[in-house]
């Protein structure tokens, strides 16, 4: 059945782009109602429902028209609602974007737990892949074909040692999401960082909410990082929030290869119009032979590249 939130929370932290501070109130919706985001900033905004052909900018986040008006970095907020199986609900924002937090859907996930979820009475739907689908764009690939379940196999390919290639396949659980997906953060190059900050941009950028690296000394972070492969786990975060946009549970097996929000906000839109590659059906599979997700080379040392990779 579809799900809602049992009460309504509060986020409140500093914005990845601006640096000020913005409030996020999540609240339960009814039935059918998807995941609306509004500006409570502006008089008479109202409550626009995401889809992929509202997404105004990929440029650093996936960033929405709501009433004509724009709200950034939303992909966290969306992939934790879409891995905890919150169906329903309403976000509304102070502002022009939503907060960062520590860079990974953890907090959020966090207050979706605490706040609790109850169910509904309509049926969820599911879009169930039946024929494959994919895409390419400047090397970059997502493709789609049938499977009994919802699967993502992602390869992330940085020419660094602190990252290098890695590939990792997850086997989508409400109860694994958390800490398979949910706690991983947001990285970045210490370079880019500060060109990114020349320009006025990512002001908001801290050791606070994203995996900073440096050429010389690896990972910047004190505390290192939360799990193996946390680099290629966030892209498959960030791809559960660009997809979760396509306003369904999926049913299929991704492959994707160095993928980032445009190419995901593209796959969602073909994904949608291949309407002969796909069934809308008002059941949940709720995946009970859960496989185990896997990584290639489950050593781990956040500053050695996996084997397989040549250092820069």
């Amino acid at each position: 059945m579809q799900k809602t939130l049992s009460k309504a929370f509060t986020i409140k932290g500093i914005g990845l782009h601006s640096g000020r501070e913005f409030t996020a109130v999540v609240s339960p919706a009814p039935e059918n109602t998807g995941i609306q985001f509004r500006r409570d900033d502006v008089r008479n905004c109202e409550y626009t429902r995401i889809t992929p052909y509202n997404v105004s900018s990929t440029q650093l986040a996936t960033t929405i028209d709501c009433g004509g008006l724009p709200i950034s970095t939303i992909e966290h907020f969306s992939g934790a609602f879409y891995g905890l199986g919150l169906d329903n609900a309403y976000v509304s924002v102070s502002g022009t974007e939503v907060p960062i937090l520590d860079g990974s859907a953890k907090e959020i996930i966090e207050h979706v737990e605490r706040a609790g979820l109850k169910e509904q009475k309509a049926l969820r739907k599911v879009l169930k892949v039946t024929r494959p689908v994919s895409i390419e764009y400047e090397e970059k690939t997502v493709e789609i074909e049938p499977y009994d379940g919802f699967q993502i196999t992602f390869e992330l390919d940085y020419p660094h040692p602190v990252i290098g290639r890695q590939v990792f396949t997850y086997e989508y659980n409400e109860n694994t999401f958390h800490k398979e997906i949910g706690i991983a953060r947001t990285f970045g190059f210490k370079r880019e960082v500060e060109a990114l900050w020349s320009m006025g941009l990512a002001k908001g950028g801290s050791l606070d909410n994203a995996i900073v690296i440096d050429d010389k000394e690896g990972v910047l972070n004190p505390e290192g990082l939360r799990a193996p492969y946390e680099f290629v786990r966030h892209k498959i975060l960030d791809m559960f929030g660009d997809l979760s946009l396509i306003g369904y549970r999926l049913q299929g097996k991704i492959k994707a290869s160095r993928s980032g929000h445009q190419v995901n906000n593209v796959f969602a839109r073909t994904l949608l119009e291949a309407t002969n590659s796909y069934e809308i059906e008002e059941v949940y599979d709720k995946y009970e032979n859960i496989q185990e997700s896997t990584a290639e080379n489950l050593s781990f040392n956040p500053f050695v590249a996996s084997p397989s990779v040549s250092p820069a």
